[in-house]
């Protein structure tokens, strides 16, 4: 398994497995920016019948285009990144638009924003680079107070097997 997503949400605790997550350092625009995408799987086995993880079995989340102050990959281990929503930022025209970093997707239909969102680079036990993002989402199961969610995933190169 790669990781693990969880929404803490009053009621329960709703737990996803990662199917799937990468990392880039990308340069961009004359920028180097993080790039990084995380989802889940859609097995529900470890959700009993009543939960709220029902009606929502996959998510998946998305950080583009937002500046880091590093050039690889390799080097994001060890740092923090506290990274808003979105920013409002003059384009070439000089007009204002929003540029969003962040992107929660739930059942492939419906997008979120995520607020005060805290990322934690890090090594994990075998020495792949490790990721663990904190902030809020809307609720997007009873549309009451944000949610708090967690996900802690390493980034691990999948076997690569070839048939003869």
């Amino acid at each position: 398994m790669k990781g693990l997503i969880k929404f803490y949400h009053p009621d329960e605790t709703l737990e996803y497995h990662i199917r799937k997550c990468f990392c880039k350092v990308v340069f961009l625009n004359n920028k180097t920016t993080l790039v990084v995408e995380i989802e889940s799987d859609d097995d529900l086995d470890h959700v009993e019948e009543d939960s709220y993880q029902n009606e929502y079995p996959q998510v998946s989340f998305s950080i583009e285009d937002f500046e880091i102050p590093v050039k690889t990959v390799q080097q994001l281990s060890g740092k923090s990144f506290q990274i808003p929503a979105f920013e409002e930022k003059e384009n070439e025209n000089g007009d204002t638009e929003e540029v969003y970093y962040t992107n929660l997707n739930i059942n492939d239909e419906e997008d979120l924003e995520t607020n005060d969102n805290e990322l934690k680079f890090g090594k994990d036990e075998k020495g792949n680079l490790k990721l663990i993002w904190q902030g809020y989402c809307n609720d997007f199961i009873s549309q009451e107070e944000p949610l708090r969610f967690k996900v802690s995933c390493s980034f691990t190169q999948d076997a690569l097997e070839v048939d003869d």
